[in-house]
C-alpha cells in the first residue's frame, strides 16, 4: 500500500479509467525516479488508498484531469483517423491533389446531375473573389440560372476572363 509521503513525492497524475468512474489510475515515479508505473485504486470513499490519494489531489482535480485526458485522446484519435483517410484516398488532402481525385471530379461533373452538388458548386464559385467582385450582369445571371454543372462551369469561366 502506498503511503501519503510516497504519493506526495511520486504522484505524477491520477484520472478515472472507466466510463462508470469506478477506478482511478495513478501514474507514479519509481523510488529511484528513473521509471514510471501505474497503480489502480477503486473510487470508494472507504478505501484507504483512495483516502490517501485525495489528501494529495482532490476529487475535482481528478475529474478535471480525466476530462482533459479524454478530450486530448479524442483529438489525437480524430487526427489519426483523418491522416489514415487521406493516406487511403478516402478524403482529400487540401494541400496535395491525389491522382485518384481527377476521375472522381470528371465523373461528378459530366455524369452525375445532383441538385445538391450543383448548388454547392455554385456557392463555392460565388465565393471566389473574381466572381464575387464581378459586376452584376448577364454573366452572373447565367451562372445563377445554369441547370447543369457544365453550364455552371462555363459561366464561371466567362466571369473569370
Amino acid at each position: 500500500m502506498l503511503t501519503e509521503e510516497y504519493l506526495k513525492d511520486n504522484l505524477i497524475t491520477a484520472y478515472f479509467i472507466d466510463a462508470k468512474k469506478e477506478n482511478i489510475e495513478m501514474v507514479l515515479k519509481s523510488e529511484d525516479q528513473k521509471n514510471t508505473y501505474v497503480e489502480v485504486t477503486p473510487f470508494d470513499e472507504n478505501n484507504e488508498q483512495y483516502k490517501i490519494l485525495t489528501k494529495i489531489i482532490s476529487l475535482d482535480q481528478i475529474h478535471e484531469i480525466t476530462y482533459k485526458r479524454i478530450k486530448e485522446e479524442r483529438r489525437l484519435f480524430e487526427k489519426q483517423m483523418i491522416d489514415i483517410a487521406k493516406k487511403e484516398g478516402i478524403i482529400l488532402d487540401n494541400h496535395k491533389l491525389d491522382t485518384k481525385f481527377f476521375p472522381l471530379l470528371v465523373d461528378t461533373i459530366f455524369n452525375d446531375e445532383n441538385e445538391d452538388e450543383l448548388f454547392a458548386l455554385k456557392i463555392a464559385l460565388f465565393e471566389l473573389d473574381k466572381i464575387k467582385k464581378a459586376p452584376n450582369d448577364d454573366k452572373k445571371k447565367k451562372l445563377r440560372l445554369a441547370k447543369t454543372k457544365v453550364q455552371t462551369l462555363e459561366a464561371a469561366f466567362e466571369l473569370m476572363k
